[in-house]
């Protein structure tokens, strides 16, 4: 939500191109994402006495920070909805007629997606990440500082989500300061589908799930919501680990 809003006063008070603002919209995610992770996260992390009460109590933290920012949000801005439309015109693709933006969307989202691959795979702050997600002690005994690690992968974390929202007003015209949870709600079930802790099987789970959320959207848009869950529960009741969990 908070990457729509950045591209959308920077498109329609400087007259930013929207792709552009993501080398806007993307550092200033990373740093709100650290910001959030030192102050709030990280006193939880070191008050929690066992893994149940951190996340319980990181959960709280989270809905807690949610109301909060889209509120001041809300209060700024107003709950009008916004749009920052560009590259709206269609185009013919194997037969379909196609948002160019969406088309633009998609391919930036797959690079995205590769890029933070080989950095999780080929750097070494990318092997400390997955050492201190797999085992965090292991990795403190080995040197590594999981503290800066946690707020690192915080930051990259929102750092992703603001561009997915610099991507995501180019499209829609109904972005309103409330629309965190859908996506956030949608991104659990690709997790889900996917497996936990797979890389790929996001991949695989995000496309499984787009393809099921435009079905669904051609059939009747309300009933976009409704399919997606509807295929996740019963994912979860034959496949709980979902394509690639381990």
């Amino acid at each position: 939500m908070l990457g729509c809003y950045i591209t959308y006063i920077f498109f329609t008070s400087y007259g930013v191109n929207p792709l552009v603002s993501f080398v806007i919209s993307g550092p200033i995610g990373f740093i709100l994402g650290i910001l959030i992770q030192t102050v709030v996260f990280r006193k939880i992390v070191h008050k929690s006495r066992s893994a149940e009460e951190l996340e319980s109590r990181s959960l709280l933290a989270c809905f807690g920070l949610t109301f909060i920012i889209q509120n001041v949000v809300a209060e700024i801005f107003g709950s009008t909805p916004i749009a920052a439309s560009y590259l709206n015109e269609s185009i013919n693709l194997l037969g379909e007629r196609f948002q160019l933006n969406m088309i633009v969307a998609a391919v930036m989202s797959v690079i995205i997606s590769l890029v933070m691959y080989l950095l999780l795979r080929f750097t070494s702050i990318g092997l400390a990440m997955r050492a201190t997600a797999e085992e965090p002690a292991g990795a403190q005994l080995v040197g590594i500082n999981i503290f800066k690690i946690h707020a690192v992968s915080f930051g990259l974390g929102a750092l992703l989500s603001a561009l997915a929202g610099s991507m995501l007003i180019m499209i829609y015209s109904n972005i309103t300061p409330y629309i965190g949870p859908q996506y956030t709600f949608i991104a659990l079930a690709v997790i889900i589908l996917g497996g936990m802790g797979s890389f790929i099987g996001s991949l695989v789970g995000g496309f499984c799930i787009g393809y099921v959320y435009y079905v669904s959207l051609v059939i009747d848009p309300l009933i976009t919501l409704v399919v997606v869950y509807s295929f996740l529960i019963i994912l979860l009741i034959i496949r709980p680990k979902g394509f690639f969990g381990r």
